[in-house]
């Protein structure tokens, strides 16, 4: 363990069961190079150009046998040793390129799930990262702690049951609730408007100043629905956010509405939809520096934030802050 790697990898959790751990990209079988040269003439063979994500596919390529996986679960994680050996297969969206997993397991076989509560505040805290490939290096000292914690215990701190049990509700509520939104079986406002309402009031639980734009805000083609603002004493950001009710796929004319507003460096660009979107216009978005959130990581955000949305807006969305048993 001493000389390897740690990697975040935020594969899709349904690849776990097969001990596997996943990235995006399925235009390009990464298991078909060599080495990162080779990886990155199979992108130009296709005509791709990779962008800002350069850097991660690299970081997914260059995990080899022995290295430490990380892959962040819902108020959880899960820890495994890198096989080495890649694959590819269709079928799970943003896991398509796989390698070959271990993961620590209780002894009838579930994926031991360590709480975030019990990780250390700034590993907690560096899982929420947004990227798909992360080095978490700088952690090593503290996950190897957790590792040898769940060998040498067999996991027997980490309730993993309920959080299983947790995890399990929580998928049958996100899917409930995006079912619900994509066919109108809210409340919310019709025509949009209580879409652009409720991410308004989602950004402002996450502590920006947001306002919903006049349909004349912009010239042309372009267009933006929100705008929001977050400044501390070190740093400042806008977002400029086109919100698409769609209950299909999301198509490239919303992309192309945010790739017309003027390009301003201190300018967050983001595309969120209740509807689905195809990885290959995700990567287009991302390499153009333009975020894309599609409707299974929008209900995510909702029920994530659900404590501070207005009782009101719970209403609407059908949605109980009451407690529930699990068993």
């Amino acid at each position: 363990m001493d000389n390897s790697k740690i990697y975040l990898v935020r594969s899709p959790s349904k690849l776990i069961t097969d001990n596997l751990a996943g990235y995006g990209w399925p235009q390009v079988n990464f298991s078909q190079a060599q080495d990162a040269v080779g990886l990155m003439a199979l992108f130009a063979d296709k005509g791709i150009n990779p962008g800002r994500q350069r850097n991660q596919i690299k970081r997914f390529f260059s995990i080899q046998e022995g290295d430490l996986v990380v892959v962040p679960l819902h108020r959880a994680a899960a820890f495994g040793i890198a096989t080495g050996k890649r694959s590819y297969a269709t079928g799970v969206g943003y896991g398509e390129n796989r390698i070959g997993v271990e993961y620590f397991r209780h002894e009838d076989g579930s994926v031991v799930r360590v709480p975030r509560s019990e990780l250390p505040e700034a590993l907690s805290t560096r899982l929420k990262i947004r990227m798909s490939v992360v080095s978490l290096d700088e952690f090593k000292d503290d996950i190897t702690r957790i590792i040898n914690q769940i060998q040498d215990k067999g996991a027997a701190s980490f309730d993993s049951h309920i959080q299983q049990l947790e995890a399990d509700a929580l998928t049958t509520l996100r899917e409930q609730l995006l079912n619900n939104l994509r066919s109108g079986k809210t409340t919310l406002e019709s025509g949009g408007i209580g879409l652009e309402k409720l991410v308004a009031e989602l950004l402002r639980t996450e502590g920006y100043a947001a306002k919903i734009l006049a349909k004349t805000a912009f010239e042309g083609n372009a267009d933006a629905d929100i705008e929001a603002f977050r400044e501390d004493r070190f740093t400042s950001n806008k977002l400029l956010i086109q919100v698409k009710h769609h209950t299909g796929n999301t198509g490239h004319h919303a992309l192309r509405q945010l790739q017309l507003l003027d390009k301003e460096d201190d300018v967050q660009r983001w595309l969120i939809t209740t509807g689905d979107v195809q990885q290959e216009m995700v990567e287009e978005a991302e390499g153009q520096g333009i975020g894309v959130m599609d409707g299974d990581r929008f209900v995510e955000w909702v029920v994530e934030r659900a404590d501070q949305l207005s009782q009101r807006t719970l209403n609407r969305l059908g949605l109980s802050t009451t407690p529930s048993l699990l068993v």
